[in-house]
């Protein structure tokens, strides 16, 4: 697939694009062996529910936050 025709926001596209870059380049053993780091492990359902219930604009907030005592930090 010619890079032009990539949809960046579609991730079908970047995934496919990105395994047959993968695949042309270092050979079908190694393309595995490092799709092999990204499989699942663990219970993701469980990890879920642990998360706090934010919106995005409290996540955004408590970022800010964040940032701004970094920045206090390092004057």
């Amino acid at each position: 697939m010619d890079t032009a025709v990539i949809d960046a926001r579609n991730p079908v596209d970047v995934r496919d694009a990105a395994l047959r870059v993968l695949n042309e380049h270092l050979g079908p053993d190694i393309t595995r062996a490092f799709m092999g780091q990204f499989a699942g492990r663990g219970d993701f359902t469980a990890e879920r529910q642990r998360w706090p219930d934010e919106s995005i604009d409290e996540i955004a907030e408590r970022l800010k936050k964040i940032d701004a005592q970094e920045r206090t930090r390092r004057r």
